[in-house]
């Protein structure tokens, strides 16, 4: 991949983390490195998640209450962290999949636009 695809890349992604996370999260309970791989999983490696760009996200949406977390003791000693998402991120997360869907096809129709033509027809 050259440098330039790996910066528009690198800033698309930043935009869609949190989108992402609350997506994974309204479909069930998950702990930081399950929502890492998950997300790997499901797009066949291509989209990987570090652990310390994660959290921040995740700690802010908490603060907003968007999101909660709680305590699951796993074995005898292993004690993990798991997000659950609550009605106020559920709300938030269909804002944002609004806010990029409406943009997303905004690019697109001006990806297929020609000089001169306006997207509103008067």
């Amino acid at each position: 991949m050259d440098k330039k695809k790996s910066v528009l890349l690198s800033n698309y992604k930043k935009a869609t983390v949190e989108m992402l996370l609350l997506k994974m999260l309204s479909e069930a309970d998950m702990y930081g490195y399950q929502l890492a791989q998950e997300l790997k999983k499901r797009s066949n490696g291509e989209y990987t998640l570090q652990e310390g760009s994660m959290y921040p996200i995740l700690y802010r949406l908490s603060d907003q209450n968007r999101i909660t977390s709680y305590e699951k003791r796993v074995g005898t000693r292993l004690t993990r962290i798991y997000y659950h998402l609550e009605p106020a991120g559920l709300d938030y997360y269909y804002e944002l999949l609004d806010d990029y869907n409406s943009y997303t096809n905004l690019i697109q129709s001006l990806l297929s636009s020609n000089a001169g033509e306006s997207l509103k027809e008067d």
